[in-house]
């Protein structure tokens, strides 16, 4: 769901479907016992990401889009970055429309976006926490 309650998505199934020509290589660190949360390895950046994929999430490189959700952006005023705000991230980068309020990402780390308002080419963003990770 998105902050004002309509769903992005059917299933993580057919999400991943729709989008996985832009998923990527990552490597998933062993699944903490009992928590959502993975660690996810990706363009030299550790991230932390909500699991949507069938349980148990397997270690090791796979194939996997990282998505978010915006909750405030701006133009981007320096390099593409990701910083962590307490359980949000904030990354800036340049982006490029897919339709329907979706973006992707190209900063430091590739994200799938989607965003109530238009973003600029080159943006900045927090995201809602959590971080998504949907994987094949």
């Amino acid at each position: 769901m998105n902050p004002k309650g309509r769903a992005l998505e059917d299933s993580p199934e057919s999400f991943f479907a729709r989008f996985q020509e832009h998923a990527q290589e990552v490597h998933l660190f062993p699944e903490p016992w009992g928590s959502p949360l993975l660690e996810v390895l990706v363009a030299g950046q550790v991230v932390y990401a909500f699991d949507r994929g069938a349980p148990p999430a397997p270690a090791g490189r796979v194939r996997a889009l990282l998505h978010g959700v915006v909750r405030e952006a701006g133009p981007l005023r320096r390099d593409p970055f990701l910083e962590r705000e307490g359980a949000a991230y904030r990354l800036g980068g340049r982006t490029r429309p897919l339709g329907e309020g979706f973006y992707l990402l190209e900063g430091p780390i590739p994200l799938l976006l989607h965003a109530e308002t238009p973003l600029s080419e080159g943006a900045e963003v927090l995201l809602w926490p959590p971080l998504m990770l949907f994987r094949e």
